[in-house]
């Protein structure tokens, strides 16, 4: 993990960027830091992008301080115009960024991280290798810690049902690579983690993934 820097330090220390946000919110935001910077540590990204890349996960969701809370801490399915008004908040904290942030990775990172790989995302439907890489690599940890968070209109998931929704939908809503990169690395954190040493299950192995992603036979892999 990279130092907390003061580039971040700057960032974070902006009162708008720490008050405007609900706690459950900023501690989100914090865990999408710490993952995406994981994550692009384990992807061999150099220091600066690392670091880079965490400031622009940190700040993600700041443009969800322009939707209504009564949007956001809805309970209950959102209506169409509703989770279009929350869509809008990958533009709004990029608008609102550009005022005192100038390094592209941090605002690409905020603007694209609802991208996804198929080009079925938004804010512009990028596809691919269209899609920045910090956004890329914030969608996999946004995602990773919105499932396993407690949310008001849902339970928290348990890890293996977002290991499972990753590895069903990568090549499709996640870059395929990193998202073997990204299952990898949660499972390594896992092992370290236990209190009685077992036997790991077998790694989804970058290999073994794009042979299974050019068959499509996903399920030999599990």
């Amino acid at each position: 993990m990279i130092p907390f820097t003061p580039y971040l330090h700057v960032c974070t220390s902006l009162p708008e960027l720490i008050h405007s946000q609900p706690r459950s919110l900023w501690q989100h935001s914090q865990a999408v830091a710490r993952l995406a910077a994981d994550l692009a540590e384990a992807a061999g990204y150099s220091p600066s992008e690392q670091e880079h890349i965490r400031a622009g996960s940190l700040l993600h969701d700041i443009g969800k301080q322009f939707i209504p809370a009564s949007i956001l801490e809805k309970d209950g399915k959102l209506s169409a115009q509703e989770y279009s008004r929350v869509q809008e908040h990958a533009w709004l904290g990029y608008s609102y960024l550009q005022s005192f942030v100038s390094d592209s990775t941090v605002l690409n990172t905020v603007l694209y991280h609802h991208e996804c790989w198929n080009g079925t995302g938004y804010p512009f439907g990028l596809k691919g290798d269209q899609i920045p890489r910090g956004a890329r690599i914030c969608a996999l940890a946004d995602v990773w810690d919105a499932l396993v968070s407690e949310r008001c209109y849902r339970a928290a998931w348990s890890r293996n049902q977002a290991v499972e929704y990753i590895w069903e939908r990568a090549g499709s809503l996640f870059d395929p690579r990193l998202a073997c990169q990204f299952l990898n690395m949660m499972e390594a954190q896992d092992i370290r983690v236990r209190e009685t040493p077992t036997l790991p299950s077998p790694r989804r192995d970058l290999r073994t993934f794009e042979r299974v992603l050019l068959s499509g036979q996903r399920g030999a892999a599990l």
